[in-house]
C-alpha cells in the first residue's frame, strides 16, 4: 500500500466521515485534505508512525493532534506545550514536528 492510499485508510477508519476527503496538498511525507467546509486535516508519515492533525473552525478554529501507527492504532495524543481552550497546530512540512500557537481570543473579564 503505498502512503497516499495508506493516509486515506487511515483518516477514513478514524473518522468515519461520509463523503470523500479532498487531498489539497502533498510535499512527500506531507499531505493536506480538506474534509468538510470546516475541517481540515494534516498528515505527516515516519518511519513508523502516522501523525495526524485535525484543524476545525466553527468559527474559532482548534486542532487536536494524534500520533498513530501504520495500522492505524492510537499510539498517543499529543498536547499543547502551554493551556489553552483553542490551540492551533500545523505540522512542519520538512521537519514533521508540531508548531502550537494560542488561538483564545476569548475575554475573560468578569462584568459581575
Amino acid at each position: 500500500m503505498n502512503s497516499v492510499s495508506l493516509s486515506i485508510a487511515i483518516i477514513a477508519n478514524l473518522l468515519q466521515l461520509g463523503g470523500k476527503p479532498q487531498m489539497l496538498e502533498e510535499s512527500g511525507p506531507y499531505l493536506r485534505y480538506q474534509m468538510t467546509e470546516n475541517t481540515t486535516l494534516e498528515v505527516y508519515e515516519k518511519t513508523d508512525s502516522v501523525i495526524v492533525l485535525m484543524t476545525a473552525c466553527a468559527p474559532q478554529c482548534s486542532s487536536c493532534v494524534r500520533v498513530y501507527n501504520k495500522e492505524g492504532q492510537l499510539i498517543k495524543t499529543v498536547e499543547p506545550p502551554f493551556q489553552s481552550i483553542f490551540p492551533l497546530a500545523t505540522i512542519n512540512k520538512e521537519t514533521g514536528t508540531i508548531e502550537w500557537s494560542d488561538n483564545d481570543t476569548w475575554s475573560y473579564q468578569s462584568t459581575l
